[in-house]
């Protein structure tokens, strides 16, 4: 999968695995097995939103065998899935984190508790609360650029990755392209290739996107092209696998593209096309960003009737996400 994106004998090799697993009666490594599934394979096709429910069936499963790692690490993605798909309101999940990182900690899974921590300051962020998620007794950081730096020094791969993907993801939503931006080159100078997570797949649409930014604003700085088309590049490869979670991102890369090279009709198309296909496969907040960014694009273009329309409908998305934090943000501005 990570080398050579061949997902039919990724899964030919999972059935293998688990007919092994099942001759030699070795239940309790099932559930291992299961969200791996999930971190390798099953997000790059099948639709995000239905394994929600299996990452929850997944901790289930871990923890009837005993498997607290994974039963923990199943919920950790489950919180952060239902996040990055928009299925649910923010502030409901919001709630759920906090009882979970109180749960985690009295397990002692400290890597996975730092996991939820960051995952619970993003959504703070976005619901616009000045809570603070590392207010926990026994917690031994005091902020996410902390946990980073563990992450980092300690070689948590799956955790520095997550990290940058919320951070730039946050940024981006809030339109601090300058300091998404400085984000998107420290993780190059500390994590380089990583292997391919679901968190890697999400970072490289805001870094994409991130980098168009950077070109329409800092036209001399030519490292920013070769990331833009590459992240196109890549999603031209995912959306191949499938379209419900890939085509409304490659498509909003590519008006992005367009946009910054001048191609004013081209991009306004696949705005447009980004907007319907996000709202087709049920990614609210990205057809909020969508709606966000192609108002913008008529910003630019002096045409106040069409900028304050598509404004107001990215606003809808993002009340309907939850997320008053972008809102009394980008109101503001």
């Amino acid at each position: 999968v990570c080398i050579y994106h061949n997902y039919d004998e990724c899964n030919h090799w999972m059935k293998s695995a688990r007919l092994v697993l099942k001759k030699f009666k070795a239940d309790a490594i099932v559930p291992k097995l299961e969200i791996s599934q999930y971190l390798l394979l099953s997000f790059l096709q099948q639709p995000i939103q239905a394994l929600i429910a299996k990452s929850f069936e997944c901790r289930q499963d871990a923890l009837a065998v005993g498997d607290i790692e994974h039963a923990t690490f199943g919920a950790c993605i489950n919180y952060e899935t239902i996040v990055i798909t928009g299925t649910h309101h923010l502030r409901s999940v919001e709630n759920d984190c906090t009882v979970f990182s109180l749960e985690t900690l009295r397990l002692n899974q400290l890597p996975l508790l730092f996991f939820n921590l960051s995952v619970h300051n993003m959504i703070l962020h976005l619901i616009g609360s000045d809570k603070d998620p590392f207010d926990i007794a026994g917690v031994p950081f005091k902020n996410e650029n902390e946990i980073l730096v563990f992450a980092e020094s300690s070689n948590v791969h799956f955790l520095a990755n997550a990290i940058y993907m919320h951070q730039v993801m946050v940024c981006y939503f809030f339109r601090r392209y300058t300091h998404a931006a400085e984000i998107t080159k420290k993780y190059h100078s500390d994590v380089g290739k990583m292997t391919l997570l679901p968190q890697t797949v999400l970072y490289t649409f805001y870094e994409g996107l991130v980098a168009f930014q950077m070109i329409r604003s800092q036209p001399n700085e030519e490292e920013w092209v070769g990331i833009g088309e590459q992240s196109i590049k890549s999603y031209q490869t995912w959306v191949r696998n499938s379209k419900w979670n890939f085509e409304n991102k490659l498509l909003l890369l590519e008006a992005e593209s367009l946009f910054s090279k001048g191609d004013l009709d081209a991009a306004e198309k696949k705005y447009l096309a980004s907007i319907e296909s996000a709202r087709r496969h049920k990614f609210v907040h990205e057809e909020g960003l969508a709606l966000d960014l192609l108002a913008s694009f008529y910003k630019s273009q002096a045409n106040a009737v069409k900028e304050k329309e598509y404004f107001d409908l990215a606003i809808a998305c993002y009340e309907k996400w939850g997320a008053f934090g972008i809102l009394n943000h980008i109101c503001g501005e």
